[in-house]
């Protein structure tokens, strides 16, 4: 699919420009990737893609214990001796609890104190009907310290397997049905909400804001943007894509090197991982991001910013207010790559577990992933 030019218009008042820096910093939170200079390679044509719907597993990784044998007493056996002994003291020195620091309060100036914590949210579908029960495709969270003037991006494996929150039928699943739950049972707030607090009960995160995308969203967010350029370090082949209208699959192949990408090649990349693992396409998703961030930063692009927030926030599902916009744009413009921070919940923090009824998932190894999310407490 060729890109798509845009021209609109520069002459901008007070208010749009205000608008204009919002925008920037929603994605400005993400370090760019460091690129090579290859030779630049043609973009791919847009796929079809067809989603099959995902059942979330029903069982839990139960242990069953082998049923102890009853002993019973012989008349003629001799008392037990007793081997060891334990004194009770008359008191107990119990440890108490640990004072945490003050969390950042909510900013009300650009030049702080204060942090925003935003939950990103890619649901999967070509509809932009955020009440429906979709399922997270992604998530993230971005935090913005107002003080430090710095960022923080982390992604979420989607197959983490979690206890969801606010006493669902569904007590536990994964990461990615929590947005699924919280729409199918009327959950206050909706899909958002239910992924917030599951979050939160889990790992104590704060989320103070939101900001939901459609598999549609994203593809005209790119295309508005006229499309985003990445450096892809080897090539990655996926022979089993599914396409997006009919049944069946495509083979989809991406060149080592610097592709230009519009909004359909971008989903693609963004999504695809039978070569790969999903630890590796979380990585490809904030490269995605990373290359988002430069195109709004571009001086090209810049001018056109306030049209672009109004495609994405008419287009998205968010709780962002204009004030919010305007305090994150003008933190935005003042936040340094070097105080840029991103990572994933990686391998090393989760534990493949096989569920009873066969349904591949990771389990939290919650002492490492709350080291990796202190901040957002």
């Amino acid at each position: 699919m060729p890109l798509r030019k845009i021209t609109l218009s520069t002459r901008l008042n007070p208010a749009r420009r205000v608008l204009v820096l919002g925008f920037g910093l929603l994605l400005a939170a993400c370090q760019p990737v460091a690129t090579p200079t290859p030779t630049v390679v043609a973009a791919l044509p847009t796929a079809q893609v067809v989603i099959a719907p995902t059942v979330a597993p029903t069982s839990t990784p139960v242990a069953t214990p082998s049923p102890a044998p009853t002993l019973e007493p012989s008349p003629t056996a001799p008392e037990p001796t007793p081997t060891l002994f334990y004194i009770v003291p008359q008191q107990v020195e119990i440890d108490p609890t640990p004072q945490l620091p003050a969390a950042a309060p909510f900013p009300s100036s650009c030049d702080g104190p204060g942090r925003i914590n935003l939950l990103l949210v890619g649901i999967d579908g070509f509809s932009n009907d955020y009440t429906r029960a979709a399922r997270a495709d992604t998530v993230m969270l971005l935090g913005i310290d107002f003080s430090t003037k710095s960022a923080e991006l982390v992604s979420f494996p989607r197959d983490l397997w979690l206890p969801l929150a606010n006493g669902l039928p569904v007590a536990e699943a994964r990461l990615n049905s929590a947005y699924h739950y919280g729409e199918l049972y009327g959950v206050e707030g909706g899909g958002p909400a239910e992924l917030a607090a599951t979050l939160n009960q889990n790992f104590g995160v704060r989320i103070d804001r939101h900001v939901v995308v459609s598999f549609l969203a994203f593809e005209q967010t790119i295309d508005a943007l006229g499309g985003i350029e990445i450096d892809i370090p080897q090539p990655i082949r996926d022979p089993n894509y599914p396409r997006r209208s009919t049944e069946g699959t495509i083979v989809i192949e991406f060149p080592a090197g610097r592709v230009l990408m519009d909004g359909g090649t971008a989903l693609i990349y963004a999504r695809i991982r039978h070569d790969s693992s999903d630890f590796q396409r979380m990585r490809r998703q904030q490269q995605v991001l990373f290359a988002v961030r430069d195109k709004l930063l571009s001086p090209a692009v810049l001018p056109q910013i306030p049209a672009l927030t109004s495609v994405l926030l008419s287009a998205a599902r968010t709780d962002l207010t204009f004030d919010d916009i305007a305090l994150l744009g003008c933190a935005g413009v003042q936040i340094q790559d070097t105080n840029i921070y991103n990572t994933t919940i990686s391998e090393k923090m989760v534990t493949a577990t096989k569920l009873q009824d066969g349904a591949q998932v990771l389990l939290p190894n919650v002492d490492q992933i709350n080291a990796a999310l202190a901040s957002f407490r």
